[in-house]
C-alpha cells in the first residue's frame, strides 16, 4: 500500500509539471506532442517500476528519444547531420522538469531498494541518459561545462538522500526485528514460568506423595495407599495445567492473560494453602478486586514460596503466609520454620519469582532467616507511569 502510495505522489509531481510544460508550449505540434508523451514515460517508469535495471533502461531510452526528436538522432548519436528542429526548445534543455523530476526520483528508489550492484547499474544508465542530454542539447543559458556540473551535482544529491533513506529504512527494520525479538524472548520467559510455577508445583506435590508414601509402605500399607488420592488429584490438576497452557498457547494473547488470570484471590490463596500439605497460616487483607497481573503474580509468587518450602524444607512445623494491602502496594511475605536453603538450589523458582516482581515494578527478597526461610514481595497496585 505504501509503494503504491509512494508511486502516485510520483506520478502526480510528473503529470504537474508535464502539465504546465503543455500549458507553456501550447498550441502541440505532432512532435511536441510525442516529445511530452516519452516524458510521460520516464515518469510512468520512475513511479510505478520495481526500482531495477529495467526501470532505469527504460527512463533512460525515453530521455534518449526525447533528445533524438528535439535535436535528430544523428545529432544524437554525436554525428553530423540535419536536425528536426535545430537547437532543442529552452524548456527541454538540458532536462524538462517533468523528465528532472522523474530521473531524480528514480535514483533516490534505486539507492534506496536496489542491490548495491542493480542500483550502481541503473544510477549509471540514468546519468549517461542525462548527462547525453546535457551534451547535445544545446538551448540551455549555461555553457556545456555548467550543465554537466549541474546534472552530476544533483545525481550525487539524488545518491544521497537514496543513501539516507536507505540506512534510516536498515535502521528501522533493525529496531523492528529487535522489538520483535524481545517480545518473543518476554513470551517464551511468560510461559516458561507459568511451567515452573502451575505445572511443577503439581507434580512436586505428587513426588512429595509419592516419597512419602515409599517410605511408610513398608510400615503401614494403609497409611501408603491413603496418599494414592492424594497423588492422583496432583496428576489431574497437572494434567488440567498443562491443557490450560496448551489452549492458551493455541489463543490469542490476551486470551493467555486471561486464562491464567485468578477471579477471587483470597479464596484462591486459601486454596493453596489447603492443597499444598503444609502446616501453613494464612493472613490475607485484600480487595475484592485486584488487577489481573497482579493478582496473577501474588498467586503464583505464594504458590512457588509454597513449593519451595514442600521440596526443601520438609522439616518445617510452620509456614506463614501473610498477604496484606496497603495505600499504594500489596505486601507479602512466607516464612517457615525448616532447614535453611541456600540462596540458589540449580532451579529457576527465586529466578523466576524475582523476574515477575521486577516486570511489575516491585521489590523481592528471600533469603535465610537463621531460623528458617523469608519470602517477601512489594507490588504496586497501579502500573507505573
Amino acid at each position: 500500500m505504501s509503494e503504491l502510495r509512494n508511486g502516485l505522489l510520483v506520478a502526480t509531481a510528473v503529470t504537474a509539471t508535464l502539465l504546465s510544460q503543455v500549458a507553456a508550449t501550447w498550441p502541440l505540434r505532432g512532435r511536441e506532442v510525442a516529445v511530452l508523451a516519452l516524458v510521460a514515460v520516464t515518469g510512468a517508469a520512475a513511479a510505478f517500476l520495481r526500482p531495477t535495471v529495467v526501470a532505469a533502461v527504460t527512463a533512460g531510452v525515453s530521455v534518449f528519444v526525447v533528445t533524438g526528436l528535439l535535436i535528430g538522432f544523428s545529432r544524437a548519436f554525436f554525428q553530423k547531420g540535419p536536425g528536426v528542429g535545430g537547437e532543442a526548445d529552452l524548456q527541454f534543455a538540458p532536462l524538462n522538469a517533468a523528465e528532472a523530476v522523474a530521473l531524480v526520483v528514480l535514483v533516490v528508489e534505486l539507492v534506496r531498494k536496489a542491490s548495491p550492484r542493480v542500483a550502481a547499474v541503473g544510477v549509471a544508465a540514468v546519468t549517461l541518459a542525462a548527462l547525453h542530454a546535457a551534451l547535445v542539447r544545446r538551448a540551455s543559458a549555461f555553457s556545456v561545462g555548467d550543465d554537466v556540473l549541474l546534472v552530476l551535482l544533483v545525481g550525487v544529491a539524488a545518491v544521497c538522500v537514496g543513501v539516507a533513506l536507505r540506512m534510516r529504512g536498515q535502521s528501522r527494520a533493525l529496531l523492528a526485528a529487535a522489538a520483535e525479538e524481545r517480545a518473543r524472548r518476554d513470551e517464551r520467559l511468560d510461559m516458561a514460568r507459568e511451567l515452573h510455577d502451575v505445572v511443577a508445583h503439581h507434580v512436586t506435590g505428587m513426588l512429595v506423595q509419592a516419597q512419602a508414601a515409599l517410605v511408610v509402605a513398608e510400615q503401614d500399607k494403609d497409611r501408603a495407599c491413603a496418599m494414592l488420592p492424594g497423588i492422583v488429584d496432583g496428576g489431574t490438576d497437572a494434567l488440567g495445567a498443562m491443557r490450560s497452557m496448551v489452549r492458551t498457547l493455541r489463543d490469542d494473547s490476551a486470551a493467555a492473560s486471561a486464562a491464567t488470570a485468578t477471579t477471587d484471590l483470597t479464596a484462591d490463596l486459601r486454596a493453596l494453602g489447603e492443597k499444598s500439605g503444609l502446616p501453613v497460616k494464612m493472613s490475607i487483607e485484600l480487595p475484592e478486586i485486584v488487577r489481573p497481573e497482579l493478582g496473577r503474580s501474588v498467586l503464583r509468587l505464594v504458590q512457588e514460596a509454597l513449593t519451595n518450602v514442600r521440596k526443601h524444607a520438609r522439616d518445617a512445623t510452620c509456614v506463614e503466609v501473610d498477604v496484606r494491602l496497603t495505600a499504594n502496594a500489596v505486601l507479602l511475605s512466607i516464612v517457615d520454620n525448616g532447614s535453611a536453603r541456600p540462596s540458589h538450589s540449580g532451579g529457576f523458582g527465586l529466578v523466576g519469582m524475582r523476574e515477575r516482581v521486577h516486570e511489575l515494578g516491585g521489590r523481592f527478597f528471600a533469603g535465610a532467616t537463621g531460623e528458617g526461610w523469608l519470602v517477601t514481595a512489594e507490588l504496586p497496585l497501579e502500573v507505573a507511569a
